[in-house]
């Protein structure tokens, strides 16, 4: 696990282990639980998920709206 991996975890846990995401204008995403933006990239994110931690969770149109933790 890389170190970005680990404090996007730490993080996670720290703020309940669910997240909205949210698009900023430049098209890239951000990650909101507790009132704070999460410290981690989108890559991050990707790799959390490749790992089989988190997952992204998508609305009936396909859209993600939120990042959890699975484990």
């Amino acid at each position: 696990m890389t170190p970005a991996m680990k404090t996007a975890l730490a993080w996670m846990r720290e703020h309940g282990g669910d997240a909205a995401v949210a698009k900023t204008r430049a098209g890239g995403r951000v990650y909101l639980a507790q009132g704070e933006s999460g410290p981690f990239m989108p890559t991050t994110a990707n790799n959390l998920i490749e790992a089989g931690i988190a997952e992204y969770v998508r609305d009936p149109k396909g859209q993600i709206t939120r990042f959890r933790l699975i484990h």
